[in-house]
């Protein structure tokens, strides 16, 4: 026999079929559809901003005191200016007076069963949270992404006469934590936790909120960009956000002085929302309904306004009370344990925000490859236009270094024409100067056949002048071929020699002197050699880098067409995924109608064959089907 647990423990069977079916025909959106049991709302924002705070005061704890002695143990120790939250955690009351509740497995299912509950005292709940902290100062987190958050119970003895709100609240570490690596562990964890929430509570200081909504954590997560788009999503808590000289004037400035007529709880809540209104626009952000906007004093930012002027802060607290009330029933509204099925509509919205932002990653990776493909198609022509420049230049110093050889090959050969000195009387100091003039017209005679040569070729490399010691070596030559015994007339008789047989032998010197002659030049000359052929070497090396960059530039060129035309046979695979995903998110309704309606058929089908009390639990649960349906898509 059905009994009313059962109806209730399936009440909501053919929204999860639903979502199956969905989930089953969608691709590459998981997250549009990730649902977590545990909350539906998240707290956001920069570190110190007073996100705790608000929480605690939006589950009821309405006594400055009894704030300031539960927010303690949660700090975990930390000073203040330090971020206080070290990990996701969902706020709720205890149900005990003394004890706190916290329920933690580290399981890292973040939507599984709950943990066991451990009840602590203030003292044993602060130790345990500084357990997930670690480094000398405290600004590591030692925790799993996907583990499941923390749930802390607070105890009844905090409570204000108020109502307590049973909220299903995350509050996230900030944020802008003073280590790096809390800083990207926050970021990761708001990457894993804004999918599953259907609204989101930033908490900023008044005069920092366009700052914070620009971080890439925000303006890269699809389901946060949207801030301003979608405003049923999103509410905006401004803090310190009457302590400003801006919003002093401008109150002032529309109701009067406090004390005067205009200056009502209602008109000045409605001038402070239209006022943040106004400066977001003012800061080129998205427009935002003033109504989603929560300018508020809290925590220490009330202490100060209380202290520094004591007759505003009295003015504005009803203010911020009602402002605060507003905010509650808003994070009630999406508090609700039902929640998960009622955000069904939103799923079409969800898996737009996903396709949109796959398709802008798309476009971008896009564009990068299409650049990659330009700059390697730029960097390739260069390379070939570099091999050209450094191939011809090899061509040159081939040229270069055969033309040099060829002009060394005729100043081997080259005449050494030589105007001898008419001959002397054979005497004595005569002979001597007679060779002495020899000497010089060889030297002369070098000289001009070095000149003519070097006329005949271009080599900068070949010295413009002739060896600087040519005379010298051109005196030893001469002394060497003619042999002379410098004895003239005084041994003459003795030696049986005259003075015509030392003129043989300056005659004899002309036959082999030329030769001596263009070793030289040619000695000289050659000096020319290494360094041409380094050249020539120089260029064919530059020939070989520019040849292999130029393979290499190829190569670049052949892997990013590659990678564009696959990420373009991946775009438009993607494409006709996006268009069947659009497709099946937009049916969202009809899905969850038809269940819906096979669901009430299936209840009032066994309600005719049912009799008593079970016919009326049956019928009961089909109107309740019908209501949920209606409360679903209102």
């Amino acid at each position: 026999m059905t009994n009313s647990a059962d109806l209730d423990r399936l009440r909501w069977s053919w929204s999860s079929e639903a979502v199956a079916w969905m989930r089953a025909r969608l691709r590459g959106v998981d997250e549009a559809l990730e649902q977590s049991d545990l909350a539906h709302v998240m707290v956001l924002g920069d570190s110190q901003v007073g996100k705790t705070t608000l929480l605690l005061r939006l589950l009821g704890v309405t006594d400055p005191k009894a704030a300031a002695k539960a927010a303690a143990p949660l700090r975990a120790g930390r000073g203040r200016g330090r971020s206080a939250t070290p990990v996701p955690i969902r706020y709720q009351w205890s149900g005990d007076p003394d004890h706190w509740s916290l329920a933690y497995d580290g399981s890292g299912d973040a939507s599984g069963a709950p943990a066991e509950t451990a009840w602590l005292t203030s003292g044993q709940l602060k130790k345990r949270l500084r357990s997930f902290r670690t480094g000398a100062t405290g600004d590591r987190l030692r925790w799993e992404t996907r583990a499941r958050p923390l749930e802390i119970g607070l105890p009844d003895r905090f409570a204000g006469p108020d109502r307590r709100t049973d909220l299903r609240v995350f509050d996230l570490p900030g944020l802008h934590g003073a280590g790096v690596e809390e800083r990207e562990a926050a970021k990761a964890l708001l990457a894993v936790y804004a999918p599953v929430v259907d609204h989101v509570v930033f908490v900023v200081s008044a005069d920092q909120f366009a700052e914070m909504v620009r971080d890439p954590a925000i303006t890269e997560n699809p389901f946060l960009l949207g801030w301003g788009d979608q405003a049923h999503r999103f509410s905006l808590v401004f803090t310190r956000a009457f302590s400003g000289d801006s919003v002093r004037r401008h109150l002032h400035a529309v109701l009067g002085e406090p004390g005067y007529p205009g200056w009502t709880r209602d008109r000045v809540v409605a001038a402070v929302q239209e006022h943040y209104a106004e400066q977001l626009l003012v800061s080129e952000l998205p427009p935002v309904a003033p109504s989603a906007l929560f300018p508020v004093e809290i925590g220490e930012s009330w202490k100060e306004l209380l202290d520094s002027d004591p007759s505003y802060a009295e003015a504005v607290a009803p203010v911020c009370d009602e402002l605060l009330r507003r905010l509650s029933d808003t994070v009630a509204r999406y508090s609700e344990p039902d929640r998960r099925h009622l955000a069904a509509p939103e799923i079409a919205a969800r898996v737009e925000m996903v396709v949109r932002t796959n398709v802008r990653r798309r476009e971008k990776a896009l564009r990068t490859a299409a650049q990659a493909w330009g700059s390697a198609k730029q960097a390739h022509t260069e390379a070939l236009a570099f091999v050209e420049r450094a191939q011809a230049a090899a061509k040159a110093a081939r040229r270069r270094t055969e033309a040099l050889r060829k002009r060394l090959y005729k100043l081997a050969e080259w005449p050494v024409e030589y105007v001898r000195p008419s001959k002397p009387d054979m005497k004595g100091s005569l002979v001597r100067a007679k060779q002495e003039d020899e000497r010089a017209a060889w030297t002369e005679s070098a000289r001009r056949a070095w000149t003519d040569w070097r006329e005949t070729t271009e080599e900068p490399e070949v010295p413009r002048q002739p060896p600087h010691d040519l005379s010298t070596r051109i005196r030893q030559a001469y002394d060497e071929l003619c042999g002379c015994c410098h004895l003239c007339e005084r041994w003459k008789g003795f030696m049986g020699e005259g003075p015509n047989r030392c003129y043989e032998r300056m005659t004899d010197v002309g036959t082999r002197m030329p030769a001596r002659i263009r070793s030289m030049l040619s000695e000289h000359a050659d000096s020319a050699t290494p360094r041409v052929a380094k050249a020539e070497a120089d260029a064919n090396a530059q020939c070989t880098v520019a040849s292999r960059y130029a393979g290499h530039t190829g190569e670049t060129v052949a892997r990013t067409i590659a990678e564009l035309d696959e990420r373009l046979e991946r775009a438009s695979e993607a494409q006709v995924e996006d268009a069947a995903n659009l497709t099946v998110a937009r049916s969202v309704r009809a899905v969850h109608s038809q269940r819906n309606e096979t669901y009430v058929h299936h209840l009032l089908d066994r309600a005719a064959h049912a009799e008593g009390d079970e016919r009326s639990w049956l019928v009961l649960a089909a109107l309740r089907g019908i209501h949920d349906l209606s409360r679903m898509f209102p």
